[in-house]
């Protein structure tokens, strides 16, 4: 370094000193004299430049000391903000992570004094939630922490140092003695290392490897989504979660990712799918939050997936969705009926979930017996007979060993059907009739899309599965001959009613 360049540098280094001087004296006199901070007021250019001479923290410090005093008079506040000068103090903001990060995650992390982490954690709650620099100081957290921690130190600073010091096993959290020590000596380590390199070189900026994260060891190996570990929270389903919607938004993406792929592994498929029932069963008000997000045509065309796996996991979650009024209106405006049953032949052992989620998103039965009402049935040639079949189909349908007691109880609180139950329909009956009555129904009347669809397509399997099959094959065909006896019914023996 030449003479002059010495001389320059040690003329810097004396104006630095002269310069914490006043500042400090500053400071004092207005800590210690209320009301005389007003008269910074004209001068706050000066004083926040300060903030911006680099390679000075100690000025900075004082400086940014000065600024917090005088903001508790308004009329310097009104002066600061006309002055312009708030950039300045976003710089220094800005700067912060560039080294400031690593010695308070030693504070927060060795510090033997609860007091001075505790304070930490609220500075850190502070850094968050600034809007400029906030993301970027939680990622840099999180590579460290958990989330839960910037959470709880967001919530209440001292319970997140209790959260630190203890050990957890919940579905947002895996914390041990381990995971404790690996992170406080990774913590420390990179702080000193840190803290070598300021000493040779004031100006060098702290920066993590782009791929850097702490390897904390609990957690390793348990199949997490949107910060909840699943296995956990199928054990736990009423946890109460810190963030439900975004855990929803990450279990769906998951799932239709997984229904994509020609090959899912079928672990994961079964373990993401198990969680999302139990979610939807145990925090049903998230159920409504589907429809809106788009998920649910995906979840209706996994049923055609040819890998059989994927069916069975989109007709669980199709059953417990059919529970919530949103998704059963949805899942109505959609093509619905018709997947649904080919992932009923792919998966026979899944026909009774299948079924009961049909008859939730069609209401099958109180629609059949608004039909014997006569309600839909004006423009038919010969609504006797139709009646007839339904009547018959109810029947078949209360001698379901699955779900024959639910509909026996809608039955006896119909009206209509006290009047039709016991009367004998064969003889309305023809062999065309039969063969075709459930194309009469579904074209006939005037019902809404969904429930053509289900009289169109959905009644023969679905009594095919409840009724067994004999009761399919007298709604899907006739027999050849005529249907009227040569002789009269016996008195005692409903022909229609037996078997």
């Amino acid at each position: 370094m030449s003479q002059s360049n010495k001389v320059e540098s040690q003329q810097h280094a004396e104006r630095l000193r002269w310069a914490e001087m006043a500042l400090e004296a500053l400071r004092n006199v207005i800590k210690n004299n209320p009301g005389s901070e007003t008269e910074c007021i004209g001068h706050f250019k000066l004083l926040f430049s300060l903030l911006r001479v680099h390679g000075a923290g100690k000025v900075q410090q004082i400086a940014l000391e000065v600024v917090n005093t005088v903001t508790s008079n308004q009329e310097c506040v009104t002066n600061i903000a006309e002055s312009l000068v708030l950039s300045n103090l976003l710089v220094l903001l800005h700067s912060l992570p560039s080294s400031v990060l690593i010695y308070l995650l030693d504070l927060f992390c060795n510090s033997t004094h609860p007091q001075v982490r505790t304070q930490t954690a609220e500075l850190f709650s502070k850094m968050t939630s600034d809007k400029l620099v906030g993301p970027k100081v939680r990622l840099t957290l999180m590579r460290f922490l958990p989330g839960v921690f910037m959470d709880a130190m967001r919530d209440n600073a001292e319970a997140a140092v209790h959260i630190f010091e203890g050990t957890h096993e919940n579905p947002e959290l895996i914390w041990n003695d381990g995971s404790r020590e690996t992170v406080s000596t990774t913590v420390r380590e990179m702080m000193l290392e840190h803290f070598k390199q300021q000493k040779d070189n004031p100006d060098v900026s702290w920066r993590l490897p782009e791929e850097f994260t702490v390897a904390y060891g609990a957690g390793q190996g348990e199949l997490a989504v949107g910060g909840v570990f699943l296995r956990i929270f199928i054990a736990q389903p009423g946890w109460v979660l810190r963030k439900p919607r975004e855990f929803l938004v990450a279990l769906l993406e998951t799932l239709t990712e997984l229904f994509e792929k020609n090959n899912p592994n079928g672990e994961a498929l079964e373990t993401v799918t198990t969680a999302a029932v139990c979610l939807f069963s145990t925090q049903t008000q998230l159920c409504d939050q589907v429809p809106p997000l788009g998920h649910l045509h995906r979840i209706l065309a996994a049923l055609t997936h040819k890998n059989n796996a994927v069916p069975k996991s989109s007709i669980r979650l199709i059953h417990v969705l059919s529970d919530n009024e949103q998704c059963v209106r949805s899942m109505a405006s959609l093509e619905t009926i018709g997947p649904l049953m080919s992932g009923m032949k792919m998966r026979m052992d899944m026909a009774g979930l299948a079924c009961e989620a049909l008859n939730r998103i069609v209401e099958l039965v109180p629609y059949l017996l608004r039909l014997l009402e006569g309600i839909g049935l004006e423009t038919l040639d010969n609504p006797s007979a139709t009646k007839a079949q339904i009547v018959k189909a109810l029947k078949s349908m209360t001698r379901s060993l699955h779900y024959g007691e639910q509909v026996n109880e809608i039955l006896a609180r119909s009206t209509v059907w006290s009047a039709f139950k016991d009367q004998k329909h064969d003889l309305f009956i023809s062999e065309s009739q039969t063969a075709g009555c459930v194309h009469s129904l579904s074209h006939g009347g005037q019902q809404p899309p969904a429930e053509r669809a289900v009289v169109s397509c959905a009644w023969p399997s679905l009594f095919a599965l409840t009724a067994g099959p004999g009761v399919a094959g007298y709604l899907t065909a006739g027999t050849g001959s005529t249907v009227l006896p040569s002789v009269p019914p016996p008195v005692d023996n409903d022909i229609g009613d037996s078997g």
